[in-house]
Formats: structure tokens, sequence, C-alpha cells
């Protein structure tokens, strides 16, 4: 007997669809599952972050009152699939918020740091294609088209009130998949590849001088995902991202900073395992928990978490006619991270990061 399907429980993506601080500048990961929805295929997602992240104290000693440097920010996600024939499927995203930064220091009154706020915001367009080679084998590969802009106050770093230029670039995903339908069996590998953006650096202090251009990069990044029915209506399924946020730093102009590195990312690594189960015709749930370990000694002040689990809750309602909704709450609990820089060490203990996030798909 055919078991239960991933369009019965697509709301594990919604759930956990904040990902900010997972690694490096993560806020929405590519995942390829909508190139395996049945025939053709729309969605709609919308998620609100609400991170908690306070710095309790400096090398100097305790800070007064609570810091939060961190900003709420919103990530929404369009898809749309087809099939060209019983081979060939296309799939395209539009993302609005793939990765980016919202930090802000201006609390930190009387520290170096008081002048470091940074807003770095993207948009990711993806197109993809799936070859069906027989009932089992599948291969996809297509690219991502990203676009990235922001401002900046790094006086604490040597540089003044600062705008990026908008910038874009390409990279492409390739992968690969194994099913067996009749458990609900799939296991499929996706390589994305680094992207690398050169926009121009403002100075707003100075009309808009512009200084050359800077570097933002995202890393290369490889995902396994799987998942299987395991009894009638029930289904596990799980992922492992691996993301090398060491070799995708944040650089200012050579000239007059120097190229100066304002990122200190590390690679990170995120495991996810989860169930869920579809309670009737109408209604489906999931549950997943959420593991990225990482280095707490030495965390960047654009991204100062390390080490976090995450729990995700998420329900799906089928209206009918092929339209369902999903919603989800994740809420994710970090370890105390420790942030070493030129203007001192400061330690954030007790961060939290709260994602609730909803979708509407329809299939036709």
């Amino acid at each position: 007997m055919k078991l239960f399907t991933t369009t019965a429980i697509g709301l594990a993506l919604c759930a956990a669809a904040g990902t900010a601080y997972a690694g490096g500048l993560d806020r929405a990961t590519y995942s390829p599952t909508i190139l395996f929805k049945d025939g053709r295929y729309v969605e709609l997602s919308f998620a609100s972050t609400s991170p908690e992240i306070t710095a309790s104290s400096f090398v100097l000693g305790p800070l007064p009152g609570t810091q939060d440097p961190a900003q709420t920010f919103t990530t929404a996600q369009m898809g749309y699939k087809m099939d060209i024939n019983d081979k060939v499927a296309l799939a395209f995203t539009l993302n609005n918020n793939p990765f980016g930064v919202d930090i802000n220091y201006a609390d930190f009154v009387g520290l170096p740091f008081q002048s470091l706020t940074a807003n770095l915001s993207a948009k990711a367009l993806t197109a993809m294609g799936k070859y069906q080679i027989n009932d089992r084998v599948s291969a996809y590969g297509g690219l991502k088209y990203q676009t990235v802009s922001g401002t900046a106050d790094l006086t604490a770093v040597g540089a003044a009130n600062l705008a990026i230029s908008s910038d874009s670039a390409v990279s492409f995903i390739v992968g690969a998949a194994y099913e067996i339908p009749d458990i609900a069996l799939r296991v499929s590998a996706t390589y994305e590849s680094a992207a690398k953006f050169t926009p121009d650096v403002l100075l707003a202090d100075l009309g808009f001088a512009n200084t050359g251009p800077g570097e933002i990069n995202t890393p290369d990044a490889f995902l396994l995902e799987f998942q299987s029915g395991i009894a009638p209506n029930t289904l596990l399924f799980g992922s492992i991202r691996h993301a090398k946020w060491g070799d995708a730093p944040v650089l200012l102009s050579a000239v007059p900073f120097g190229s100066a590195e304002v990122s200190d990312f590390s690679n990170s690594t995120t495991y996810s395992i989860g169930v869920g189960r579809k309670f009737s015709e109408k209604f489906s749930g999931s549950l997943s928990l959420t593991h990225a370990p990482s280095d707490c000694t030495d965390v960047s002040l654009l991204a100062p978490t390390c080490n976090n689990n995450t729990l995700s809750v998420g329900g799906k309602y089928s209206v009918g006619n092929g339209v369902d909704i999903s919603g989800g709450v994740s809420f994710r609990k970090y370890s105390t991270a420790t942030s070493t820089a030129a203007s001192g060490s400061v330690v954030f203990s007790g961060n939290t990061l709260t994602t609730v996030g909803m979708k509407i798909s329809k299939s036709f």
C-alpha cells in the first residue's frame, strides 16, 4: 500500500522557515522539494522571525540592563512547478530574504562597538529543472540569481556611515534523488555553488563618495534530505546541511579600508530529524528537531550566536480543490557565545529565536 507522502506534510518547511543564524548569514536555505510535487503546483509562504540576542557582559564587566542588538525580520517565498512531460519538470522560486543582516548595537552606550549597525538584504530567483531517468532515479539542476544591497555604520571598525550598492551574482545548483514511491522513500543530494558579490561601498558622510568595490560571499553548500514511510499515514524525514561559511567573508573596499574583513564566520553543519502524521483526510501534523553545533569562543558581531537546538511544530489543513493551508512555529535555543574583536570581547547569553510561518498552496 502506498504510504503517506510529502505532499501531505509540506508544512515541515513552513515550520522551520526562519533559519537565521543557522550559519553565517543564512535565513532561508534552498531545498529541491518543490520539484517533487505532483502535477502543476503553486505556493506562497511567509514567516516572521524574532531573535532575542542578549549581551550579558563586556570585557570590562557586566553590561547594564538588557542589550539586544538583533532585529526582527521576515521572509517570503513564491514557488511554481509544472510538468513538461512525464520525464521533465520545471520549478521557479522567488525568495525575498535568502540571507541577510539586521543588527544594531546603538543601545550599547559608552562601549566601543556602540556605533556598529548593519542592514543587509537580498533577493533570490531560482530556476530548476528535473529529469526523471526512471521510476526511481532523477537528476536536477538550475541557476540561482541573487541581488544584495545594504547600509552600515562601522565606525567601531574604522568605517563611518556606509551604503552598499546593489550587486548581483549567479550560482548553480545540481543534485540527484532516489525514490521508492510505494513506501514514500526519497533520498536527495544537492550541491549549491558559492556566489561572490562585489558591490560599491559608498561613504554616506561624504556625499556617497564611491570607495570602490567591497566583497560579500555566500558559501558552497551541500544538502542531504531523506524521507520514508514508517507506518501507514506516518512519515519520517530529516536532513543534513553543510555550508562552508568559513570561506565566505564580508570585506570592505581596498581603499581606504584595506579590504578589512568585518565578519568572522565558521563552517556550519545542521542536522534535522522529524516525523509527520496524517490524522484525517483534512488534517496533518509534523514535529521536528534540529541541531547545529558550532564553536562558541569567537563568533561574529554580525551573527553573535552559536551551537543551537530547534523544536518545530506544524500543521496542515486541506481545504479542498487542491488547496492546502499550512502553519508552524519554531523555537530555537542558543548556547552562550563570545565575540572577540578589536573593540573588545562581548558575551551573549540566554539567546533564543522564534519563527512563526504560514503557507498556502494549490495543486492543479
